[in-house]
Formats: C-alpha cells, structure tokens, sequence
C-alpha cells in the first residue's frame, strides 16, 4: 500500500500479486491489486475489479467499483444485467442510493426490488429520473402485478423509491412483483418470487425403506426452460431421440419460466401441440427453484430426471442411471459424469470443459458404459450435482420438493435437498456408467456469482459440516479409480479429439461479455519501479539452476548500492528469500488464475533480462540467459554490470 501511494506500482503490483496467489479467497488483497491494475492499465480495471467482487460478491463497495469500471469499458448492457439484481439486498438495508445512479447510466431508468419480511412483501419502486424526488404531491405511481401460478393481483404504489409494505394475498403461495413501467414495458421486480411455504425439515422423521421398490418407475424428465433457443433445441432433440434406445417409459415435461424469447416459447408450444412434450408455462418469472418444483409436481407417480436445459444426452442414458439408482433401496439420487459439473466433471475434477459435440459424447457416453458393465462400481458422492438428477420418487415424498423459501432463485438447492435426504438415511451416488454433456452458467450468467453467495451462507448456518466433508472429498478423491479408468477407455477410441480440445481451454460461461472481451495486455508496458529486476523464469527447487540463482542473490545482496532484485517464477526456497533481494511469484491457485501470468508480470516490472534453465513460454524480445552448467554468477553479474553502467549510474 505504501508503494502504490509512492507511485512505485511495480512494487505494488508484485507484493499484492504474491498475496493474492498465496491467499486467493481474501479480498482486501484483491481489491489493491485491482486498484493497482486499473490505475497501472486502466483496461484491465474491468477484469480486476470482477475478479476482487467474486469474493465478496454482496458487498456495496465492490459491487459500485466493478459497475464503474464496466461503464467505463463500454460495458452498459452487462451493468443494465447484473446491476438491478443487487438492488433487493441494497434497498432493505437503505444502501441503494450509489447504485441507482450508475443503473440510469447503464439505461435502467425504471426499476425497483422487493424483499420478505415476515409474512409480509416489502417493495421499494423507482420510477426514471424522478425517483427520489420528495414531496408526496410530486411522487409518481408505479403499477405492480402480484401474481402466482394461478392469480394475478393490481396493486398502486409510490415510484418515487418510498418503501411500501404488500400483504399477500393467499398465505403459504409463491409470488412475483411485476412492475408495468410508463414505457409499456413489463419488469419483473428483482427479489422475485418470493416463497412463503415454511422451510422444509432438515430432519425428516420419514426413511428409506428396505423393501422400497427394485423395479424402476416411470420417469418424468424435468426440463426448465428460460432462454437460449439453440441450447434448448440441441437439449430436446438430443432427448426425444435418445427415448427410442430407453426401455423405461418416459415423459419429457418443460417449464417455460416465462421465457423472453417468443421464438423459444413458439418452438415449444409446436412441439407441445405435437405430442412430443408436455409444457408448463409459468404466467411470471419464477426463478430455477420454483420452476423444477412445479416440473418435479407434474406427474407424481413418476421418478424426476431433472436435466438443464444446456445439456446433451446420448442413447440409454436413462435406462443406466435408473440401474445406477435402483442398485440399493437407500439410493435417493445419482448424477452422471459431464464436462462441467464441480466433483462430477471429467477429465480433471472441478475443471470445467467445453460441452463435447454430438460425435465426442457418443464416444465418451460409450467409454463410460463400457468401463461400468466391465465391473466398475458407482461411488458415493457428498450430493449430487443438479445438471442431470435422477430422483426417487420415495425420497421426494419424503423429504419434501427444492427450498424456494430459504434460498435464492437457484445455486445451492440440490446441495439441501441431497443433505436433507442423507439426514433420513439416504445415499446419493455417481453413476460411473452415464456420461452428459454440459455447457453450463447459461441462465444466470454472470448473476451466478452473487446467488451463489446468497445461497451458500444458508448452507453454511444449515450444514456447517458440509464443506470440510466437500474439501476432504476433494483431496482424496473417491473418483480417481473411475475416472483413470475412463480415460484409459478413450485412450483405446480412435478419433476422440475432445480430450485435447478440453486440455487447456478456459471455460468462461459465468463472466460478463465486459470482462470476457477485455485484451489481456500481450507485452504490458513496465512500471515504476524502485529498483531494476532480473528475472527467473519457472525455477525448479533443487537443481543445478536453483543453486546458480541462490549464488546470484547472495552476490547482489552484498552489493546493496546496486538497487538490484530478482523476480522469480517458479519455486523459491528460504535461504534465497534470507538474501532479502529476490520476490517471488508462486504458483496460482487453479480455481482462481492470475489476471496476469508470469510472462506478463516479468514485463510489467521491467525485466529485460530472464534467466531460464529453459525459456519455453518466454515472450521473444527479452534477454534470455541459459542457466545451464557453464553459468557462472560471479562473471555473470560482473559483465552485466559492465553493460548497464550508465543506467546503474543513472
């Protein structure tokens, strides 16, 4: 901090980079790093104010500086997105008066939020550039839509931003606030729907029974539906053409939430009036949870198969799952392996991929059939992941439907239900035999973010055991006998090019187009600096090369009036970090990658010269220097110094 205030944003910008990679979960190193980015390049501001609100995703502050930052990128549609979606949290505790104004920058001139509070809806509507304005004989009326399921509710109130308190009309219902702004145009309020059903038990007296049904009932394939017409077409199809290849009857059954795109809801409504599906239309906005409720209520005879509508499926995908979910009666749940989907995810655990094509995932769907019927075994998971959920119907019934109530929109709620459910004895399980493809973070987009930690607040103070058992689930990894022996299947399978083609692609779903469109700088310009640094380029502990920098460091820290340092990538140790001349970039945590890379680093503090045992990876036009086994430090340092004696002097 002291650094940055003097100017020297070289300095900054490495000391705040090492304290973000070594602690990537705290965010007042995130927000100096960002503060230093966007002053040192005011186009990575975008990227790095997003990056320091992911981890605090509900604070005012950052919320503000990110939207700043976007406006100032050209960013308005990602503001006019994500922004209101803020608003609800803002407006109860009477903080919304900073956001309202970069909203109306980003074109959102009418809008408003509304909140539970007790049994009782609480709203807040603003209403263009007067809101705000005081005066009750200047206030302008905002009409709002109280709707559910099946009514549908005119209500006046302020739209001036007075806080206004709505009594439901049905208790125990889930409601929605639409607001019909002066322009024609119908806005459903952030905050909706609004669950006013009690919570469901977290200990349902309800078990599974041991002679609970072995034969597989029929199957009710749960779909919502929102928007993107060519997911949801290459969803459906993949579905109706793979019922052919399924022994168990099953029905497709979709929940149109109220979809903005008339193209997706007319292509619906042709295959509804063709027999192919049945459709749900929710009258308003209802939000994931409440959706697949509905979807999950439709046939209540019927397992539930709950499938995102950005998936992929491939030939007796349900037959293998429902084998998977019938092999023990305390079975509730099972998930199949998929490109993206946190512990399920294949090839590497909680890496997500690019969604496989149709060829791909015939091929990758065959592997993990072949792998299971040659003797492979599921694995029981913490809970499942909700992108694909086969579901017995004996625990619906008796653990109950999604919590609307507690938790927010979607993120979260297969997590409570799977708790909920292994609290009256039931299982959850990876069917090892299924493989779906996923594209993942398509609905709520960037807003994944905040309802992710909206909702995973109300996990913690539910389940505080929960994720210590996630993180030891993950470093011993219960799935790595299953997954070595899927990739040794397609090892065998010609032409399965996936593989590669997932190694190394970024999976950039849930960023905003703002962030996803900014360049990151490919030769960024040096900084200020206090002093000159040579770099290290990835050092490897305990070789010839190591011990060659550790003779250098000791060397210039008995120069001190050289005002030389080095900046290493790779591994360093502490005896060169006694030498107090060498900063070090440790390696990025893999769920949260560094805005700038090594390579860039080294620039932006002004390295021309990198020493590397090996330069792969180097940016050309520097001075690379092979640390093999005719470098010598003392002549080294003594020529370089010969060749920047000027600057030295300087």
């Amino acid at each position: 901090m002291a650094s940055f205030a003097a100017g020297r944003l070289a300095d900054a910008l490495l000391d705040a980079e090492y304290v973000c990679r070594r602690f990537p979960m705290k965010r007042i190193p995130a927000i100096l790093r960002a503060r230093i980015l966007h002053s040192a390049y005011p186009r990575l501001g975008a990227r790095a104010w997003h990056a320091a609100w992911a981890l605090d995703a509900e604070n005012p502050l950052l919320q503000d500086l990110m939207l700043k930052s976007w406006l100032e990128e050209g960013g308005r549609r990602d503001v006019a997105s994500l922004g209101p979606s803020f608003l609800p949290a803002r407006c109860r505790a009477d903080r919304h008066a900073s956001l309202l104004p970069l909203l109306r920058a980003a074109g959102v001139v009418h809008t408003g939020a509304c909140w539970k509070d007790g049994e009782a809806i609480e709203a807040m509507v603003f209403l263009g550039a007067v809101a705000g304005s005081a005066g009750a004989e200047r206030a302008p009326r905002a009409t709002l839509l109280l709707s559910n399921e099946t009514d549908e509710y005119r209500v006046e109130v302020p739209g001036d931003g007075s806080r206004v308190r709505l009594a439901p009309p049905r208790p125990g219902a889930v409601w929605s606030l639409t607001l019909l702004s002066p322009d024609g145009r119908r806005r459903l309020l952030p905050g909706s729907p609004l669950a006013f059903y009690p919570p469901p038990a977290i200990a349902p007296t309800a078990a599974p029974a041991q002679d609970a049904a072995v034969c597989p009932r029929p199957v009710a394939i749960v779909v919502p539906v929102y928007r993107e017409l060519a997911l949801v077409r290459a969803c459906l199809d993949s579905v109706r053409a793979s019922l052919a290849h399924n022994r168990i009857p099953s029905r497709i059954v979709v929940v149109d939430d109220a979809s903005p795109e008339p193209a997706l809801s007319g292509w619906l409504d042709t295959l509804a009036a063709g027999g192919h599906i049945t459709l749900l239309r929710n009258a308003c906005n209802l939000g994931f949870i409440e959706t697949v409720n509905r979807g999950m209520r439709a046939l209540p005879s019927h397992d539930v198969l709950l499938l995102n509508a950005d998936t992929q499926v491939h030939g007796d995908w349900i037959d293998r799952l429902a084998a998977s979910l019938y092999g023990a009666p305390d079975v509730a749940s099972v998930t199949p392996w998929t490109n993206n989907g946190e512990i399920s995810s294949f090839p590497v655990m909680r890496e997500a991929a690019p969604a496989p094509g149709a060829r791909e995932l015939a091929l990758l769907d065959a592997g993990a059939a072949r792998v299971r019927a040659a003797g492979g075994r599921d694995v029981e998971l913490p809970s499942c992941c909700g992108f694909t959920m086969l579901i017995r119907r004996e625990a619906l019934d008796a653990i109950g439907m999604l919590d609307g109530s507690a938790l927010v929109r979607g993120y979260g709620e297969e997590v409570d239900w799977c708790m909920r459910a292994r609290a009256a004895g039931w299982r959850h399980l990876q069917a090892t035999g299924v493989f779906v493809a996923h594209a993942g973070t398509v609905s709520f987009r960037a807003e994944k973010t905040l309802r992710v930690a909206q909702n995973r607040s109300v996990l913690l103070a539910r389940y505080p055991g929960y994720y210590p058992e996630f993180a030891a689930f993950v470093r011993s990894d219960p799935l790595r006998a299953a997954r070595a022996a899927l990739r040794e299947a397609l090892a065998a399978t010609p032409a399965c090019d996936w593989r590669e083609k997932a190694a190394g692609t970024p999976h950039n779903a849930a960023l905003p187009d703002t962030v996803a469109a900014t360049p990151l700088p490919a030769a960024p310009a040096a900084l200020p600096s206090s002093c000159r640094r040579i770099g290290v380029w990835r050092l490897v502990a305990g070789t010839p090369a190591a011990r060659a920098v550790l003779a250098l460091a000791r060397l210039i820290a008995s120069a001190p009036g050289l005002g030389l340092r080095l900046l290493v990538s790779g591994d360093g140790s502490e005896a060169l970090w006694r030498c107090g001349v060498a900063d070090q970039l440790p390696a990025p945590d893999g769920d949260t990658p560094a805005l700038l890379d090594d390579a860039q680093l080294l620039q932006a503090a002004g390295c021309r010269t990198v020493l590397a045992a090996d330069p792969a990876g180097l940016p050309a036009g520097l001075d690379t220097v092979l640390l093999d086994a005719g470098f010598d430090a003392g002549a080294w340092l003594e020529d370089w110094i010969d060749r920047n004696e000027a600057a030295l002097a300087a």
